[in-house]
């Protein structure tokens, strides 16, 4: 039962709010069932269910308060809540909201696009829910909707507008607010048949309380901890949504004003907020929505009503008004992943990858096999990880782990500085790849390593699997090869060009490759091409990369590596170095706040997630070993120049791979 709510006054009203949420539920693509989770937030989306019980509560007060609802009005309440629910996600892409009522908002997990396709899905349900109910409830539904466009379309258009009027305030709330609440109210009295002007007075009511209650959230927003809302607050200035008590108080404090016209620092929001406080504009503000609630109460005068029930109706909205008991706060801040599974390379695999690069030529001494950028660069993930399907599998993905370590420094080396070299490097690195390790093509070390993994790697794995893997090392070397050439022309990409050359050149595909070797599993393609999935893989190595860039910065710069987000971000708008990491740092900021939110919603997807034979937890568990290997990465001991200065000769491994131009390609297997 909804607090302050009497069950002597209304006894059925609980198990008909029951009802209201066996009606509700996610929007169904019969032929994907995979993207039911996006129209679906669970059973707390609806924690507080206002509206429905609003609905409710006017059917009541208008018929008998003590009998059980019709089932039209179980719909119609019902189709309220889904017309809102379905505005909340265009309000998150509109916000850049990142959770919902503690739970991850569906534009942070499936992407702005996906979101707003999922609200119109949800509120065009409630639409046709409405028109079922008969072309007056459809049309009141219609009205409404338009009416919450406008009032979002006003507060747009007064962004950080330090003149913003009270009149426009007021339209705007009564908008974005109060009609969908009033729209409640309208088709709960709809459904009891009484006459026009009491059907009205219902409408009014709703309509008012509504405009109280967005008042009293704002004032929320600016005098309640986060603790007691259970979500961020002074949450509007730093956004440029100045409410009335901010308009009542920049209407008297020049100081105010001035810094309301341009975006603010979440420290100069806090500075707003205490002089507004200090105005006593948030008191004024709290009278004005205490009369209008007065004149909501007041509407429900004139219907001939049970005065127990209008009592209890009036009582019930009072109390909605202040959502301070909200519970703890839900805002979760960005976490690193845990490193609990162990303590690093083990002794006996330190030993075998140290004999092993030795024996293929990779390293030509102990102390080489130490190389910090590819011993040390492992060491973190071996921290991470859960444990291996197997010792043979761990040594396997270590050992393809340092093979493509050394692959990628042999193209990013700044010593190699010839075109033709370059393109001579892709052939022959190409050529190893696709040969047959019995009959290798060349002798040198790299192909001595690819031999000695691929018999292992493909072990077990399908047709499919090999082929893909193959193709994607393939892609791997050409964009490695356009890389290489960019830097030696000197080309930095655009900030918009930046994320997909990067991606392009990073591995991912031979990455999750690894994982599924070190872990004995295959990821099924569909659960690979999931718009969550997808978005996670993006955001994960997206964070990744730059993160990589900011913690390799000077040494990039000095290689003249073209594929550094803080180059690209100085390169195209032409800011110091400190304004662009200081840009990048924010960015980077934001992506992580998305993607643990991302991560925590992963585990409950692929338990639901049909077609994945009830092994949705072991894949959950492969996408957050490659998620931490990422999100570590930037604390290995790749970027920290050790005191054993010994280091491989990149040339001496290059010129045992060279294909030139005019030598025949060795005919793939």
């Amino acid at each position: 039962m909804p607090r302050e709510i009497d069950s002597a006054v209304f006894p059925h009203l609980d198990a008909d709010l029951d009802r209201v949420r066996d009606v509700l539920g996610p929007v169904r693509l019969r032929s994907r069932p995979e993207l039911t989770a996006l129209t679906d937030g669970g059973p707390d989306t609806s924690r507080r269910l206002v509206r429905p019980t609003l609905t409710l509560l006017s059917y009541y007060l208008l018929t008998d308060p003590a009998a059980p609802a019709d089932d039209r009005v179980v719909r119609a309440a019902a189709a309220v809540e889904l017309l809102h629910l379905g505005s909340l996600y265009h309000d998150d892409v509109v916000d850049h909201a990142y959770e919902r009522r503690g739970r991850p908002s569906a534009n942070v997990v499936w992407g702005s696009h996906m979101a707003v396709l999922g609200g119109d899905s949800v509120m065009l349900t409630s639409v046709r829910m409405l028109a079922e109910l008969g072309p007056r409830e459809v049309l009141a539904g219609a009205i409404a909707g338009e009416q919450m466009c406008a009032g979002m379309v006003i507060e747009a258009a007064d962004l950080y507008v330090a003149s913003r009027s009270e009149q426009s305030y007021l339209e705007a709330i009564d908008g974005k607010t109060a009609a969908v609440l009033s729209l409640a109210c309208r088709v709960g009295a709809m459904q009891a048949g009484r006459p026009a002007d009491q059907e009205e007075a219902l409408a009014l009511f709703g309509r008012h309380f509504g405009l109280a209650y967005q008042l009293h959230d704002d004032i929320l927003d600016l005098t309640s901890t986060a603790e007691e809302m259970g979500k961020p607050v002074n949450a509007d200035l730093p956004e440029g949504i100045y409410t009335l008590p901010v308009i009542r108080a920049a209407a008297r404090d020049r100081d105010l004003a001035n810094m309301l016209r341009r975006a603010m620092t979440r420290e100069q929001a806090a500075r707003a907020r205490d002089l507004v406080i200090a105005s006593g504009a948030v008191h004024e503000a709290r009278t004005k929505a205490d009369e209008i609630m007065d004149e909501a109460a007041g509407q429900l005068a004139m219907p001939a009503v049970d005065p127990r029930a209008r009592h209890a109706m009036i009582e019930y909205a009072r109390s909605v008004l202040d959502r301070r008991t909200a519970g703890p706060a839900v805002i979760r801040q960005p976490t690193r992943p845990s490193r609990t599974h162990g303590a690093g390379l083990s002794p006996q695999l330190t030993q075998w990858l140290r004999g092993w690069m030795v024996d293929t030529g990779l390293a030509t001494s102990a102390a080489e096999a130490d190389y910090h950028r590819w011993m040390g660069a492992i060491r973190i993930p071996a921290q991470t990880l859960a444990p291996a399907a197997d010792a043979a599998r761990e040594q396997t993905a270590y050992g393809m782990a340092v093979l493509v370590l050394a692959w990628d420094d042999l193209f990013e080396d700044p010593q190699l500085r010839d075109p033709e070299a370059v393109t001579a490097l892709k052939r022959g690195m190409v050529a190893i790849l696709r040969q047959d390790p019995a009959t290798p093509w060349r002798s040198g070390a790299i192909s001595k390593a690819w031999a000695s993994l691929w018999p292992h790697l493909r072990e077990g794995r399908t047709t499919r699997w090999q082929e893909r893997f193959l193709d994607g090392i393939e892609e791997w070397f050409e964009a490695a090869e356009r890389e290489a050439h960019h830097r030696i022309n000197g080309y930095i990409p655009s900030t918009a060009d930046y994320l997909p050359l990067r991606m392009s050149t990073s591995g991912v595909e031979t990455a999750l490759a690894c994982m599924e070797v070190y872990q004995d599993r295959e990821l099924p393609s569909m659960l690979r091409d999931h718009p969550v999935i997808r978005r996670l893989e993006e955001l994960a190595f997206w964070v990744t990369f730059v993160e990589n860039d900011l913690v390799g910065l000077d040494q990039d710069e000095a290689d003249r590596v073209p594929y550094n987000l803080v180059r690209a971000v100085r390169h195209e708008t032409g800011c110091t170095r400190r304004e662009a990491v200081e840009q990048v740092q924010r960015q980077v900021a934001d992506q992580r706040a998305q993607l643990e939110a991302v991560i925590h919603y992963v585990p409950a997807l692929l338990r639901v997630l049909p077609g994945l034979s009830g092994r949705g937890k072991d894949y959950a568990e492969m996408y957050m070993n490659i998620t931490s290997v990422g999100l570590w990465g930037r604390e290995s001991d790749r970027y920290e120049q050790t005191s054993t200065p010994a280091a491989p000769d990149l040339e001496r491994l290059r010129s045992e791979i060279y294909l030139s131009a005019d030598e025949p390609a060795p005919t793939a297997r």
